[in-house]
């Protein structure tokens, strides 16, 4: 048997390279939808990261009120501090007054009398001026070695005679003193 070749040779090479030219096309295409559906695939994902992103935003500035709170808190708390060292001083300092009172009256003889008690300023707050006058220097003598028995509240007193008056009617000599003294500081 003898085959014969019908179709010429230039045909079948013809077909060989539309055959070979259309499976190219078709890989081509393949590669080509591969990469598209790749790429629809990233926007979708941005898309979903942008959504995410603005979700997110939108619950921070709810947070954002609650840490404006929180802070509103803190300095409400600051205060508050401030407040109570304040209220705290003035209570130590009032402590002190009464102390620094009741001491220098309860042991106070008679022919002495205060005119005036002072309190220090800043960081002498525990000093006290005590002004008065005295019928006696004796008494006055006394008194002031009883303020200045250890163990007791008062710190440092001195004692300063500022002058003797002698009034003409009823013959009694009047000092007129003044006593600095220190409370000390004790807990309450």
């Amino acid at each position: 048997m003898i085959k014969i070749n019908l179709v010429p040779v230039k045909e079948k090479k013809k077909r060989k390279e539309f055959l070979i030219g259309f499976l190219v096309v078709i890989v081509f295409a393949i590669i080509a939808m591969g990469l598209f559906w790749i790429y629809i695939q990233r926007v979708q994902v941005r898309s979903n990261l942008k959504s995410e992103i603005s979700q997110i935003e939108e619950e921070s500035k709810g947070y954002q009120d609650k840490i404006n709170e929180v802070k509103d808190l803190q300095n409400k708390e600051a205060s508050l501090d401030t407040f109570k060292k304040t209220i705290k001083s003035i209570s130590e300092t009032q402590r002190k007054i009464v102390v620094a009172f009741d001491q220098l009256a309860l042991i106070l003889p008679e022919g002495i009398w205060f005119t005036g008690i002072n309190q220090g300023k800043g960081a002498d707050t525990n000093k006290f001026i005590v002004d008065g006058y005295s019928f006696s220097l004796s008494a006055l003598k006394k008194y002031f070695s009883d303020i200045q028995k250890p163990g007791g509240v008062m710190k440092e007193p001195t004692l300063d005679l500022k002058n003797v008056i002698a009034p003409v009617g009823l013959n009694k000599q009047v000092q007129q003193f003044e006593i600095t003294i220190k409370v000390a500081d004790q807990s309450s």
